[in-house]
């Protein structure tokens, strides 16, 4: 069955409330417009088709204040919370426009929950932390949990979580953001996207893959740009200690830093850089392999060929 939403005419006005009326092998088809609101997408098999210039956006902010005075954290921010199985998503704008993180903190734009999800053609916009994938947290499942949900993987800390089922498909998207903007410990494949880094710089990631799980964020044929000062955007940084992030046949303009331990940073001496961050056939301005971190892989041609979304993402690719 197909639900159109528009702000005026069609079956639903807001997104949310198509997404609770939806049944699984349902289509959204979303018009242009501009919808404020939170959204939590709890259905599995929903495929969300939005026409141009359709927006989704939301402000919140891990400084907002829960009802008992206390900061809600960044994974009560987002403004898209997709915790639903075989969802897809198309050519969606997603914004948290809660501004600088050194002002609100950190502000998600999609937290990316469920399994075999794919985004294809989507726009994703905000500073600090604007993609998560990861499981749900138990105070979020606390705050959604009226909405009835269906099975989700859920985890008390997302810094410790043990190895992930979970897979995230991103092609042609545009994510754009500032520091550690893309992170989180599922296995994802970013195919043909753009990263943009924000004025601020920082990180374009942030992975905290499980040190059992052989697979974290794989970047390939993307291109990583931005408009911050040259150099000032870092390839990224481990949030735990077993980060795994690969860059694959990637473009990476003067914004991205050039050499030694800049392009890859230790987060502390414990959150360290290791052989499973690295990258492979990288072009673009004044990229030299020679002077990369000294912990970071240089992958082969041949290693590189072996890595492919069938592996990555355990046998599934949409």
């Amino acid at each position: 069955m197909k639900h159109v939403i528009a702000p005026n005419g069609g079956d639903f006005a807001t997104i949310q409330a198509a997404v609770d009326a939806a049944a699984p092998g349902d289509t959204l088809l979303i018009r242009p417009g501009t919808y404020a609101e939170r959204v939590v997408i709890h259905r599995s098999g929903l495929r969300l088709l939005a026409e141009d210039g359709a927006v989704l956006t939301g402000s919140g902010c891990a400084k907002d204040l829960t009802p008992d005075g206390r900061e809600k954290g960044t994974f009560l921010s987002a403004t898209l919370l997709v915790l639903g199985d075989d969802v897809t998503v198309e050519n969606l704008t997603v914004r948290n426009d809660a501004g600088d993180g050194r002002e609100v903190g950190q502000a998600v734009a999609v937290y990316a929950a469920g399994d075999r999800d794919v985004w294809r053609g989507c726009r994703f916009i905000a500073h600090q932390d604007t993609l998560f994938c990861g499981p749900v947290m138990l105070k979020v499942l606390a705050e959604i949990a009226p909405r009835g949900l269906e099975s989700v993987e859920c985890v008390p800390s997302v810094g410790d979580c043990p190895p992930t089922r979970s897979r995230q498909y991103f092609e042609g998207c545009f994510i754009q953001g500032d520091v550690d903007f893309i992170f989180g410990p599922y296995r994802c494949w970013f195919e043909g996207c753009t990263l943009f880094m924000n004025a601020r710089g920082g990180w374009y990631t942030a992975a905290n893959t499980p040190e059992a799980q052989p697979w974290g964020q794989v970047f390939h044929r993307c291109r990583l740009t931005g408009e911050c000062e040259e150099g000032a955007g870092k390839l990224g940084r481990p949030w735990r200690a077993f980060a795994s992030t690969l860059f694959l046949a990637c473009d990476m303009d003067a914004h991205v830093s050039p050499a030694g331990f800049e392009d890859w940073h230790n987060w502390d001496g414990v959150r360290e850089i290791t052989r499973r961050c690295g990258e492979w056939g990288t072009t673009g301005a004044r990229r030299d392999l020679s002077v990369r971190h000294p912990r970071a892989r240089r992958l082969t041609e041949a290693e590189a060929a072996a890595i492919t979304p069938e592996v990555v993402l355990e046998g599934w690719r949409p």
